[in-house]
């Protein structure tokens, strides 16, 4: 048979004493009489009563939650998550990780319930589905942060600059590394770390005076599948004395394109050149020389938690939305 669960009217019964006192005693045991006090605290202990933390935090119209809202826990997203949750666990915070798939819906549903449950603070990498719903949140809730979209919905972001890393990453590769074919990779086609790579990347593609026949742009939408898929037209693509460049915008894509040349294409190991977006260490497991921008998914993370943690403890003075942006390392 269940247990019946034991509620504040059962503590206040055993205690002898009214629901109100128990609810502030739970709130702070110093503002009623000792011997109330006393009587509570084992009447709690007796019954083993635990009381819900949700409905105390509804009440108070306060929590210890964190919310992180992001689009998927894959490499950069899901080291920002750890980084956030490890920072605010040792301040006595909760840390609620939502997944949305960058999907819109379920973004706003996401962080309309963290609202709901009078969350302490919201980091968001906002899909840009919801910027209207985000900009109207923020006129009233002060304790939200943007990551990694430089997207305006009304609130602090902090990001590194995708656009300038493109740019850096390709105009380098296009001085240093002479080609005649071209293979850019990017993630998802509508996502906001696509667009500015594209961005940034076209730009260098123009300095340089690229001709667009020599250039292969393929979404992967991050899949491996879709990466192999892409080396194999680009092969095809490739004349016999034609130098080929790889360059992966992102360090899943980066690694599908090794694990592609080695095992389909061997023979064009050190006869490519390859750079793309990538995480540290991804260097020491590549088994082939790259150009790397060296993503830095802890500066993201625990820049947006100190920033964070100052508007919830009121000692960030309300001001204009501010940009944060982190440095990154070049490998090149």
């Amino acid at each position: 048979m269940k247990e019946k669960k034991v509620t504040i009217k059962d503590v206040a019964a055993l205690a002898g004493v009214s629901i109100s006192s128990v609810s502030r005693y739970l709130a702070d045991p110093k503002s009623i009489q000792p011997l109330a006090a006393y009587n509570i605290k084992n009447a709690i202990r007796e019954l083993q009563y635990e009381p819900n933390s949700f409905a105390q935090n509804l009440k108070r119209g306060k929590s210890n939650v964190i919310g992180v809202v992001v689009p998927h826990m894959e490499y950069f997203f899901g080291r920002v998550c750890a980084v956030v949750s490890d920072y605010f666990f040792e301040r006595k915070y909760v840390t609620f990780i939502c997944e949305t798939d960058s999907d819109g819906p379920k973004e706003r549903f996401y962080i309309q319930e963290l609202l709901n449950q009078k969350a302490a603070g919201i980091i968001v990498a906002p899909s840009g589905q919801n910027t209207a719903y985000l900009q109207s949140v923020t006129k009233n809730y002060k304790k939200m942060i943007a990551i990694d979209r430089l997207e305006e919905i009304g609130c602090d972001i902090v990001l590194e600059n995708h656009r300038e890393n493109a740019y850096r990453l390709l105009k380098w590769l296009l001085k240093n590394k002479p080609c005649d074919q071209i293979l850019m990779l990017f993630g998802w086609k509508d996502s906001y770390g696509t667009r500015m790579s594209l961005s940034g990347s076209t730009q260098a593609l123009e300095e340089e005076e690229k001709p667009e026949e020599k250039i292969l742009r393929v979404y992967t939408s991050r899949k491996s599948e879709e990466v192999l898929e892409a080396l194999d037209r680009f092969v095809q693509r490739v004349k016999k004395d034609e130098r080929p460049l790889i360059v992966a915008f992102g360090s899943d894509i980066l690694e599908y394109v090794v694990m592609g040349l080695h095992q389909r294409y061997p023979d064009w190991i050190g006869f490519t050149d390859v750079g793309g977006f990538a995480q540290a260490g991804t260097s020491d497991k590549l088994g082939i020389e790259c150009s790397m921008i060296i993503k830095n998914p802890h500066a993201v993370g625990i820049t947006a938690a100190e920033v964070l943690y100052q508007k919830i403890l009121g000692e960030k003075e309300e001001a204009a939305p501010k940009i944060y942006t982190v440095k990154v390392q070049e490998q090149f």
